[in-house]
């Protein structure tokens, strides 16, 4: 907008022109983020200026959606942002969001709730995001206003807003930024129980998806396309939006469990409905994974402790597909496949732990609750049948994780082993079984069980084994956890004398390694760490004790 545009803009009292300025000024710029020419002779300042004493002027109620609109385009731009705004302004929005109104009586009586205009009041928010992302003196403002409460007050009584889908997902929007941003916000919203309200309301999506979903099976009771269970794309926004508010509110530090008895029971209503939620379907393939990304990773803020009503018992009437001891698997099965899909999105190291930490975290957990763990060892580790190639090469899913056990990102190969630790109950026999000895090695010398070993917090059982696995196991080398062809004999044709060179040549070659420090030879210890030796001679001292167990 150029200087002269925006004297008309300030000058002119017809609604009509301002309408047709502020028009061409959003078409013009809807997809532009900067704007270096409000700089100059404070055209910034004096452009913002006029569009709040126009939004502020109830003569003019007819362009304030395009003042508003005008006002989002602008507070994209983080420039000089501190320096334009005033508390005033922020109050206004506020205002024009419907967030200052009381809407305590609407809960008891809904005919006396005040609903703003539509467009007004979803502009308003979008505004109030983008300067409360950009402003510290915005969130400020918001800190000594009631904005918090507004925001759980509508959120309890958004069924009575003939546009709430909408509009609750900038609310979502603005708590996530609100909560991310401000710690005395997060204290507010903890205070007025806020994130037991948004479990409610995430519960009642998942309950209206479930009837919109029973309705239409009905109507289509022939068609073997109808959806089983679907999610509109502005549910699964909120959803979205949603999920990453309540991860600001229900991170707990050093993660500890939750001490008291209303705050189990809210995470154990969150996880139940979190693992309901995970398989909806929604209208594509990459909304299905914005909202798997979204859950996954707000269950990595829940403890273990609740990570069971995940799989909750099967009810008389209900048949899903995956079942394992009464429980419905079905939100394992969908964990499982958003693995598999980020292990094929993740090969480039820099978006390695991006993609894999949080669904491993999750995984991990997942695995120290004993009849999922169960479940996902069977879907993870398989009985072995084919072992004549080695553990990491192949396409399932203990394949890609083998590989990962030697990424140099360590964050994940770390996730990795222990997830696969777990699952084989932390025997360091069977860990050894099916990923290799090598690939393992590190993870076991952290532990300190190169010596061997297990967890003491399993009961005993065997692992049993398909025939073909029985067939070949004689036959397979535990380093590489695979069959080899025997080895050509190297010494074949020699004489004594020949072999006894050729041996001193090893022995010259491995001391002058050690002296130079290029290699330090060291031996399992008694606690099952690696310690060093002062000479080679001395890993001959425990040779006959060293057993695999």
């Amino acid at each position: 907008m150029d200087e002269m545009e925006i004297d008309d803009l300030r000058n002119s009292k017809s609604s009509t022109e301002i309408t047709n300025i502020l028009r061409k000024f959003v078409k013009d710029n809807e997809k532009t983020f900067k704007f270096p020419e409000l700089t100059k002779r404070f055209n910034r300042v004096l452009l913002w200026t006029t569009l709040f004493q126009h939004l502020q002027n109830d003569a003019l109620v007819s362009t304030h959606a395009l003042c508003l609109k005008a006002l989002r385009i602008l507070s994209r731009d983080q420039d000089d942002i501190e320096n334009v705004l005033c508390e005033r302004w922020v109050i206004t929005l506020i205002d024009k969001s419907g967030l200052l109104e009381p809407m305590e009586s609407a809960e008891k009586d809904p005919t006396l709730l005040v609903v703003p205009c539509k467009e007004v009041a979803i502009e308003a928010m979008k505004c109030l995001c983008n300067i409360t992302f950009n402003s510290e003196l915005a969130r400020n403002v918001c800190v000594n206003t009631r904005i918090a409460h507004g925001l759980i007050t509508r959120m309890k009584i958004c069924k009575h807003i003939p546009y709430k889908k909408e509009l609750m997902q900038y609310d979502m929007k603005l708590i996530f930024i609100l909560t991310a941003l401000i710690e005395n916000i997060r204290l507010k919203f903890r205070h007025e129980d806020g994130a037991m309200h948004m479990i409610n309301y995430l519960t009642e999506i998942y309950s209206e998806s479930l009837q919109s979903s029973s309705d239409e099976a009905s109507v289509s009771a022939n068609s073997e396309d109808a959806p089983k269970h679907y999610l509109t794309d502005e549910d699964r926004v909120i959803v979205c939006e949603l999920s990453k508010a309540l991860f600001n509110l229900i991170i707990l530090p050093n993660e500890d469990a939750p001490t008291t008895e209303k705050e189990k029971q809210q995470f154990t209503k969150l996880v139940s409905v979190l693992g309901k939620i995970l398989t909806v379907q929604t209208s594509s393939k990459s909304n299905d994974l914005d909202l798997m990304n979204n859950i996954v990773n707000l269950l990595t803020s829940i403890h273990t402790l609740f990570y069971m009503s995940l799989t909750e018992e099967i009810g008389d009437k209900q048949k899903p597909d995956h079942i394992y001891e009464g429980r419905d698997m079905t939100s394992l099965v969908i964990l499982l496949q958003f693995l598999k899909h980020q292990l094929t999105v993740s090969d480039e190291r820099q978006n390695l732990y991006e993609k894999l930490s949080p669904i491993l975290t999750v995984l991990n957990k997942c695995a120290r609750v004993r009849v999922q763990r169960k479940f996902l060892r069977k879907a993870v580790l398989p009985h072995l049948r084919d072992v004549s190639k080695p553990p990491e090469q192949g396409d399932e899913l203990r394949n890609h994780l083998c590989r990962l056990l030697t990424t140099p990102v360590t964050s994940v190969r770390d996730l990795v082993a222990e997830f696969l630790f777990v699952l084989c109950k932390e025997k360091v026999s069977r860990m050894v079984k099916y990923t290799g000895f090598g690939n393992a090695a590190g993870h076991l010398a952290s532990r300190g069980l190169l010596a061997g070993g297990r967890g003491a917090l399993y009961s005993s059982s065997s692992d049993s084994e398909t025939e073909e696995y029985r067939r070949h196991a004689h036959a397979l080398d535990p380093v590489v956890g695979c069959t080899r062809p025997p080895p050509a004999d190297p010494f074949r044709g020699m004489t004594d004398e020949q072999k006894e060179y050729e041996a001193m040549k090893l022995v010259n070659l491995f001391d002058k390694m050690v002296t130079a420090g290029v290699v330090k030879p060291a031996r399992v210890g008694e606690d099952g760490q690696l310690q060093a030796v002062e000479h080679v001679l001395q890993l001959r001292e425990d040779l006959p004790k060293r057993t695999m167990s």
